[in-house]
């Protein structure tokens, strides 16, 4: 801990700072439609970058409807009349250039129109199978509903990219995130599932978080098609409706899951080969309950594992009226016991829990509904967020929380928006002392989310999610209209350190 008056934000003299961070792409590469960074990594010497389009669009059809009014960008009633169909754009650091890999074809759907075959790249990992000649690059994708279940893609250069064999997923599957190595085999769960009836064809929606098969599948060969499973569904829990996260640690596969009653954290003990066996590490949200339902990001740092939680669909979840609720930080050491620090303080199986940091939930923001994304770089950890806070111009009063309400009549609504605007992005070097980077989406408020980061030889990178574009609705006059919004679409940026005085 601290000595007593120690400034615990004062400035160390390394880590990269906000000055040490760039804008290296125009937001959303010029498409303002081009929302999440939704996938990064590094191979071949340069940066990849996997999109999810037209995301704020599709989350007006989000099933209960979302109580927002007007919608924050501009939608029509059929969401494919946008162009959506994803892509991957890469980044050559030597020459400061970036080019468009990748764009997904159409396909025939089940309706018998034609169809974005994918609409969001999900995950990305760097992998050598067995009949790979050498490691690869490979994608895990998201598709509509009314198309094939989604693919695994795969390229030895990053120029070219090839349709992979696909885990045994249920029809219903749309889509998959993690690509996690481990111990010669790479392992990935459904994420998201649709319903195939003439309802959800005409919704044209899935269930984001929420699949219909909580198994982690394993395979050291993607070529082949020869995909196991590692566990028995849900780990025998039906209330873990996905495995959300994935990280080897200290020998073991670890996974984090969604769950209404709060997160659970399995990891592998005994058995190296599939199917493994597993033991429950964490259970109900680390004694939080349902305010810590996902294990949104795993990190492995100075011999420790470090979960960040999250509440879905942005901090609360409206099927089940979980939140509005803050993010945690949670330490887990090799033995299974565990630190809170950042959080709220708690009695829990292990006894009294207090966030070390002296930090609340959401780093002592309450619109911080995910700690999103983790990464390590030189020796330090940066842990990203989720800020839902430039939602609410557009969200009833009776939703808000009521600290926010406080604030409102301290503030008017356009200062609190822009005030607590923007994702944050922190780094530690302990897990004790955390100093921000950002507090403001690198000074853009509509940066809403930390998506992605990757450490590389070039720097950190940071991608980020950016859903207010390309219009936005702006009050002007009294009345709501909507007004182009350059600051909307996805942005990279770009961390070196520079020298100190």
């Amino acid at each position: 801990m601290a000595a007593v008056g120690e400034n615990l934000f004062e400035r160390p003299d390394t880590g990269l700072e906000r000055g040490d961070f760039r804008l290296i792409n125009r937001p959303g590469f010029g498409d303002g439609l081009n929302h999440y960074a939704h996938s990064m990594a590094w191979f071949e010497d340069c940066l990849y970058v996997g999109i999810t389009r037209a995301t704020m669009h599709a989350n007006k059809l989000n099933r209960p409807r979302p109580n927002i009014k007007p919608w924050p960008v501009d939608c029509p009633d059929d969401i494919y009349q946008l162009e959506r169909r994803t892509e991957i754009w890469r980044y050559n650091p030597r020459l400061d250039v970036w080019r468009r890999v990748f764009r997904s074809p159409m396909a025939d759907g089940r309706d018998g129109r034609p169809w974005p075959r994918y609409i969001g790249l999900r995950g990305m990992a760097v992998f050598q199978g067995a009949a790979d000649d050498k490691p690869c690059l490979y994608v895990s994708t998201w598709t509509p509903l009314v198309v094939d279940p989604p693919d695994i893609l795969r390229s030895e250069d990053g120029l070219s990219f090839e349709v992979a064999e696909k885990p045994p997923f249920s029809p219903d599957v749309r889509s998959f995130r993690t690509l996690q190595p481990y111990n010669g085999h790479i392992h990935t769960s459904p994420t998201s599932s649709g319903r195939l009836n003439l309802k959800a064809l005409a919704l044209r929606k899935t269930e984001d978080s929420v699949s219909g098969d909580a198994t982690i599948y394993a395979t050291n060969d993607i070529r082949s098609g020869r995909w196991q499973a590692t566990n028995e569904e849900g780990f025998g829990d039906r209330d873990n409706v996905t495995v959300f996260e994935m990280a080897e640690f200290n020998g073991c596969l670890y996974a984090g899951t969604v769950n209404r009653h709060g997160m659970q954290l399995w990891r592998t003990t005994g058995r190296h080969k599939p199917p493994y066996d597993w033991i429950k590490v964490l259970d109900r949200g680390a004694g939080r309950g349902s305010y810590n339902e996902a294990a949104g990001s795993l990190q492995v740092f100075n011999g420790a594992l470090y979960v960040g939680t999250g509440v879905v669909n942005g901090g609360y979840h409206r099927r089940y009226g979980i939140g509005p609720a803050a993010a945690e930080v949670l330490r887990v050491w090799p033995d299974d016991s565990w630190d809170l620090l950042v959080g709220a303080s708690r009695i829990t199986d292990q006894g009294v829990k207090y966030p070390l940091s002296g930090l609340a939930p959401g780093f002592d923001n309450m619109f911080a509904g995910y700690v999103w994304r983790m990464v390590v770089h030189e020796r330090w950890l940066y842990a990203g967020t989720f800020s839902w806070a430039m939602l609410l111009p557009y969200l009833p009063r009776q939703y808000w929380p009521e600290d926010a309400l406080v604030l409102l009549r301290r503030w008017s609504l356009e200062e609190l928006s822009y005030r607590y605007g923007g994702c944050m992005l922190w780094r530690t070097r302990d897990g004790i002392r955390w100093y921000p980077v950002t507090l403001s989406g690198f000074d853009n408020p509509y940066n809403w989310g930390i998506r992605n980061m990757a450490s590389t030889p070039y720097g950190l990178f940071v991608g980020t999610a950016n859903p207010f574009g390309p219009t936005l609705a702006q009050k002007r006059g009294g009345r709501w209209q909507y007004i182009p919004n350059a600051r909307g679409g996805l942005e990279v940026y770009r961390g070196e350190a520079t020298p100190r005085p």
